[in-house]
């Protein structure tokens, strides 16, 4: 029997459910950033008229690494704790960025921690595997060799291709077989992060994703199954529209909790979804602080109000033990973050992480060859 697919995290245990119903070929495409705006805006291509289309909601906070962990551990963001570009990691006292399996301050060294520590398994390719499934997982010449991904994509056999072309030859090359196929493409992120999502840019770079999987489906054998999905969409952004947290309230910084060389922790998040880690007991003179100068240019939350009111669904003890005390969500157009930290968001055209239905809204799309 199907699983039914009503939002992102549904999405391993429908692909889990396929073989069992019969499926003896499946594709999984996800194109990094192509949220269902833009799925709206791109409906008359050849391939999103052939798809079966289910609308999705992405998890909070919509952001990459939230959602790859998901598909590769089968786990909800609650459960597997990777919810952002920066995390705090308990076992280091520090801030790191899960994907490139790096600290946020590279002066410190490497992580130093067994990435599957991070990365809790089985994968979703073990759990095919050890039902008899094959798993092949395409991924992007330039980021298939990470910590993150040795262990994220275990139980796979892992293809490198280069760009579009390489994905399409890729794509349908694997498909000759029978199994499971995954492709991963992150170049519409890429461009809306780069020109932002409003760009033509953009609207080339899906164009280019969209013509890139049809033609890598073309000469599939009959009965594929074909997955097309994002893990959230982008908002535009105006460099000129970063709140500096510790410009607009220079006390900041005194309030942010210590690690155990006695410096400020970075911010985790993102520059669409700052979460601070603060010291004991200051939380709300924090919050309200910010809020009191950001006013209409940003929503400043507790993260304990966030996880009460479910917005990160059930919290187990991986993500509870990572998020901070204080969250920023800047309106749309505006990011925020710290001065103190500079990072090269400051520089984005498009972002995402934050609460918009442009960021959150996202879509599955299906079709059988």
């Amino acid at each position: 029997m199907l699983r039914p697919v009503r939002g992102f995290a549904d999405l391993p245990a429908h692909v889990l459910s396929l073989p069992a119903a019969g499926a003896e070929r499946v594709a999984l495409v996800l194109v990094d950033a192509f949220g269902r705006a833009f799925l709206e805006r791109h409906a008359e291509h050849p391939l999103l008229r052939r798809l079966e289309v289910t609308p999705i909601l992405s998890q909070f906070p919509s952001t990459t690494t939230a959602h790859l962990t998901t598909l590769y551990t089968t786990l909800p963001v609650g459960e597997h704790g990777l919810y952002e570009w920066n995390v705090y990691e308990p076992a280091l006292d520090a801030v790191i960025l899960p994907l490139p399996f790096v600290r946020a301050r590279r002066e410190d060294g490497p992580v130093g921690l067994p990435a599957r520590d991070l990365v809790p398994g089985p994968t979703l390719f073990e759990r095919l595997a050890a039902a008899g499934t094959a798993c092949t997982a395409l991924q992007p010449a330039p980021i298939v060799r990470s910590r993150y991904g040795d262990a994220a994509l275990r139980g796979a056999e892992v293809v490198p291709f280069d760009g579009l072309d390489g994905a399409r030859a890729a794509l349908a090359a694997a498909l000759a077989g029978p199994g499971f196929v995954y492709l991963y493409w992150d170049g519409v992120d890429f461009t809306g992060h780069m020109t932002g999502p409003s760009s033509a840019a953009f609207d080339d770079a899906a164009r280019g994703a969209l013509d890139m999987i049809d033609a890598a489906i073309r000469d599939a054998p009959a009965g594929t199954r074909l997955l097309v999905t994002a893990d959230h969409g982008q908002v535009d952004v105006d460099p000129a529209r970063v709140d500096a947290l510790d410009a607009l309230w220079p006390p900041l910084v005194e309030h942010v909790r210590r690690d155990e060389r006695g410096r400020p922790l970075p911010p985790a998040g993102s520059a669409r979804d700052c979460f601070l880690h603060v010291q004991a007991g200051r939380a709300r003179e924090v919050a309200a602080a910010l809020a009191d100068r950001l006013e209409d240019r940003a929503e400043v939350r507790l993260v304990d109000e966030l996880v009460a009111e479910g917005l990160f669904g059930a919290v187990g003890p991986r993500l509870r033990a990572r998020l901070g005390d204080v969250c920023v969500l800047p309106a749309p157009g505006r990011m925020a973050w710290l001065a103190a930290f500079p990072g090269p968001e400051r520089h984005f055209r498009g972002h995402h992480g934050g609460l918009t239905a442009a960021e959150r809204d996202t879509w599955l799309g299906t079709l059988v060859v």
